[in-house]
Order: C-alpha cells, then structure tokens, then sequence
C-alpha cells in the first residue's frame, strides 16, 4: 500500500509539474513573437510557429497522465479537482501557444513592409498579458486562490489598454498616409494579447475550482 500511495503522490507531482513547464514554454513563446517583432528577426517569429508542435506534444503528455492517474487511483475531492483543473488548464495554455504564432505570423508580415513606429504601442498590452500570465501560472504552481481572483482582476487593465490601442490604430488608418495592411496585421496582433489575457483567466478560474470547488465561471 505506501508503494501505491507513493506512486499516487509522485504522480500528481509530475502533472503539476508538466504543466508548470508547459506553462513557461507558452510564455516563452509569448516573449519570443514580440521579441521579433520588435527586433525586426523574423527568424525569431519562425522560431515560435516550428516550436508550437512541442507545445501541443506537452498537452498529449499531461492528458494523458491525468487521464492514468484518474483511471488507475480514482481520485477523489481535492485530488480529482487538481487532475480535473491540470487538464483544462493545459488547454488553455495550449491555445496560449497558438495565440503566440498568431502573434509571430502577423509580425512576420509586418516586418515585410518598411519600419513601423506604431507596433510599439504594443508595449504596454504585451506587459499586461505577460504579467497575466505568469500571475495565474503562479497561482496554480503555488495553490494560491487569492491570487487566482487577483488575476480576474488584472484582465480589466489588459482589456482597456487593448480598446484603447484598437480605438488609436483604427484612427490612424482612417487618416490615411499609412501602411494600412501592416496596422491592420499590428490590430490582429493587439486581439490576440487580448485574448491570452481570457486564457489566463480561464486558468485562475480552474485554480479557484481546485482550490475551493467553486466555479466562478460565467459570474
């Protein structure tokens, strides 16, 4: 029975770590799109597309485990909410993942047409999202529910700044004298830091459940 119960612990320890570090490559994915197209490295961008398939084997691998660890020790209670949130969680982080080619592919186009001073009016939306992010993987790394609801919280900057981008670009392209299709792919870009920011709320929300059996969703 203790060789049962060990292999039950270490189990639930390995899913939690697996999505831990499918976390931080969903983050460095994130960073690295914008570092692209910032630095006008388009090879960077392509970086973050050709890497997504390691995004997407990580969540086999975590659906999977939580799916053994469900079918072979029956988890109850708290236990079966960590396995049940791991698996949604990875979920989203997988969509995190494809938001950041979305970023990269839109920066390889923009990066295509002459120097553009507007994409760093992406600065302040990518520090938000980031900052959202790492916030809710701190949340569920550390089991912290008060920071899972301070999380919810934080997706109203992150919306704000993105309205208030998408309400300065549109301007600019309805004055003309501008590259229309390049603030129109920096637009796309600006919807897709917004949507991480959701994503990351997704996350605190199955945090709350794990922690609390509370599903905040939709409140």
């Amino acid at each position: 029975m203790p060789h049962i119960l060990r292999n039950y612990d270490e189990d639930l320890s390995a899913l939690k770590d697996s999505v831990v570090e499918m976390g931080t490559m969903a983050l460095a994915a994130i960073e690295k799109a914008l570092k692209g197209l910032a630095s006008r490295d388009s090879d960077l961008c392509y970086d973050v597309v050709e890497q997504d398939e390691i995004i997407d084997q990580q969540e086999k691998k975590i659906d999977e485990l939580g799916m053994a660890i469900l079918l072979r020790f029956n988890p109850v209670a708290s236990d079966l909410r960590h396995v049940l949130s791991s698996i949604n969680i990875c979920r989203s982080l997988e969509r995190i993942g494809d938001h950041a080619v979305n970023v990269a592919k839109r920066a390889r186009k923009v990066i295509r047409s002459s120097e553009l001073d507007e994409t760093r009016l992406l600065e302040p939306l990518f520090a938000e999202a980031r900052k959202i992010v790492s916030a809710a993987l701190t949340a569920y790394s550390d089991v912290n529910e008060a920071m899972a609801h301070e999380v919810i919280k934080m997706d109203q900057k992150v919306d704000e700044i993105h309205k208030s981008l998408g309400k300065s670009l549109s301007q600019r392209i309805s004055e003309g004298g501008c590259d229309t299709e390049a603030l129109l792919n920096v637009i796309f870009i600006s919807r897709s830091l917004e949507r991480i920011g959701d994503l990351a709320v997704n996350i605190a929300e199955d945090v709350v459940f794990s922690t609390s059996a509370e599903d905040i969703r939709h409140t």
